[in-house]
């Protein structure tokens, strides 16, 4: 009892643990928490994708102010508009790239070093975008940065510009359709690009807007949030208050079913405790009997021995000596199985293929088992295995012995049954899994219950301690046996060793 004790203390803590976490946490605060962070990431989502409608509207609606202006800043350095002086134009172009959120205006080569600059103390310098490609070309850079383009040679989008994050809008003046339909729909400009070497007009403009529309949908978004949290607060707590009425019943259930279940814990420890003494009874026994027994039993057999080769092999005597050493034999083997129960089982594990060890014990049993036209099958080859061999092959034949001696008695009845026995390996999460299947007799049901108890045995010259040693080689390997047996379709015996 000293087991369950220690079990109902465990369950007992675990229990007083439970019930302080219970007391200091109300009950709904875990499917508020799932549901509250269910609410924010939709919120997040629903956020994020109204970031994203507003940045591709105010994206194109830059996009248009920028190519407007970079057609008033193509007018003005074709001459196309006149000014009453140089310092007037001047001052146009700069008030050009610098009202309305501008950044720049500007004119490059296809090195992007600045031609025209809205700042006249940046021509001369270069423009630098980062993130270019150093392989690439400039104009397949801003080609590779700019995603968004229209059929005129105009393309634009959100880069940083000498370090300021900006949204630029870009005319490039081609050679190729690809490039652009400028030069081929205004032949008149093209000597005037070729002579300034114009290819690349920008206009750069501050997202200031779109960083306040952005801001404002976050305002929103947590502001929903803060009132969906209180909400769904409130209704957790009606809900949870609900729910424990509800649950104070079933919570009575299961304290039921609780209690049946430690009494029938309390009922298999005990019979695990009764069986445990009668082994201890045995080992007793066997060591008593194996010191007093084994060693006459020797010199008994030596004189017999002595007797039956002194006889003629037809004499009565002769048989009588052949009986003494038979019957001495099966003395010791009791002695030998007596001491299996009994004693520990020391194993000595190593890593080895079962595919051998199956084999092996085919071998071994192929003469009995081709007498009574028994078929074995070996499947699920290539297992290698942690495990004692000498121990798992005693086990396995043990099991198969069993199995040919019933089928044995079965083919008086059913001479005309086709008899197998099939040897599998398998495995699952924790175990490997060796299965014994044979298609003999079966086992009843009553019998069943007893197989592994000692000396219980329905052969006529068996000792009822052979299951009980394939059990023990099991357990001592950390591992079990399970048998399943329907009367008339036969026996499944499952061995399983831990991985």
């Amino acid at each position: 009892m000293t087991i369950f004790n220690k079990k109902l203390q465990k369950n007992k803590q675990a229990t007083n643990i439970a019930d302080i976490i219970k007391e200091l946490r109300p009950y709904f605060w875990l499917p508020f928490v799932v549901t509250s962070l269910l609410i924010l990431i939709v919120v997040a989502f629903i956020t994020d994708y109204n970031i994203r409608q507003s940045e591709k509207v105010l994206g194109e609606q830059m996009a248009d102010k920028g190519i407007r202006v970079i057609w008033l800043f193509e007018n003005v350095i074709m001459d196309r508009i006149q000014f009453s002086s140089e310092t007037a134009r001047t001052d146009y172009i700069e008030e050009l790239g610098t009202a309305d959120d501008f950044a720049f205006v500007a004119v490059t080569d296809n090195e992007g070093k600045f031609l025209f600059h809205s700042k006249k103390e940046k021509v001369g310098t270069y423009i630098n975008i980062q993130g270019e490609n150093s392989e690439a070309s400039f104009w397949e850079k801003l080609d590779l940065l700019l995603p968004n383009k229209d059929g005129q040679g105009s393309h634009w989008g959100f880069v940083t510009v000498n370090n300021e994050r900006l949204f630029l809008v870009h005319r490039i003046y081609g050679e190729s359709i690809r490039q652009g339909t400028i030069r081929f729909l205004h032949p008149e400009i093209t000597d005037f690009f070729n002579a300034q070497k114009i290819n690349h007009v920008f206009a750069a403009i501050y997202p200031i807007t779109l960083q306040k529309d952005i801001a404002h949908y976050r305002k929103r978004a947590f502001s929903f949030s803060i009132w969906v949290i209180g909400f769904s607060f409130l209704f957790l707590w009606v809900l949870s208050l609900i729910n424990r009425i509800i649950n104070n019943k079933h919570n009575m259930s299961v304290a039921e079913k609780t209690i049946a279940q430690m009494y029938s814990e309390v009922q298999r420890l005990e019979k695990e405790m009764t069986k445990k003494e009668k082994l201890a009874a045995i080992g007793d026994l066997a060591a008593c009997v194996a010191h007093e027994i084994r060693n006459p039993l020797s010199s008994i057999k030596g004189y017999a021995t002595y007797f039956a080769n002194s006889f003629s092999k037809d004499s009565v005597d002769y048989k009588a000596a052949t009986t003494m050493i038979q019957e001495i034999e099966r003395i010791n083997r009791v002695v030998g199985e007596l001491m299996g129960v009994s004693n520990p089982t020391n194993i000595q594990k190593k890593l080895v293929p079962v595919d051998g060890i199956i084999d092996s014990c085919v071998t071994m049993l192929q003469a009995d088992a081709k007498h009574l036209s028994i078929t074995f099958k070996v499947l699920g080859r290539g297992k290698v295995i942690e495990m004692d061999p000498d121990r798992i092959k005693q086990a396995i034949l043990n099991i198969c012995l069993n199995a040919i001696e019933a089928i044995r008695d079965d083919q008086v009845n059913n001479e005309q049954k086709q008899y197998h026995i099939v040897i599998s390996t398998s495995e699952n999460e924790k175990d490997y899994i060796i299965s014994i299947k044979d298609n003999g007799p079966g086992i009843e049901k009553d019998v069943l219950r007893r197989i592994f108890d000692p000396y219980f045995t329905t052969k006529k010259e068996g000792t009822g301690l052979g299951l009980i040693n394939v059990s023990k080689i099991l357990e001592a390997h950390g591992g079990s046996i399970e048998v399943e047996s329907e009367k008339g379709q036969g026996t499944l015996f499952k061995l399983y060793l831990p991985k």
